[in-house]
């Protein structure tokens, strides 16, 4: 799809006072990030109305290492336990299987 784009005034004149500026890749970027939040904002509504995701949406979701719950805030009591286990000393274990005893 080809796209033409109309500028004017200071705009106008910052861009062909700049032309070793890659305008149409800047352009082109703010779209791909404002078609992200889109896409972003439509997963969130599925997920919050129960609605299953269609195959392209997981397919987005694996490819931009992003699910509805990353957008969730931390239980409170889960950032308290956290901190606690981050102020206590380590132990260093000689095996795996020292994790589980």
């Amino acid at each position: 799809m080809n796209i033409t784009l109309s500028v004017s005034g200071e705009l106008e004149q910052l861009v062909k006072s700049h032309p070793e500026v890659k305008w149409t890749a800047i352009a082109r970027n703010a779209m791909e990030e404002r078609a992200g939040k889109m896409m972003k904002l439509e997963i969130l509504r599925k997920y919050i109305d129960k609605e299953p995701f269609a195959e392209s949406e997981l397919q987005w979701m694996d490819e931009n290492d992003w699910h509805p719950v990353d957008e969730k805030r931390l239980k409170q009591n889960f950032i308290t336990s956290i901190e606690k286990a981050s102020k206590e000393k380590s132990k260093k274990l000689s095996s795996v299987d020292e994790l589980f005893a």
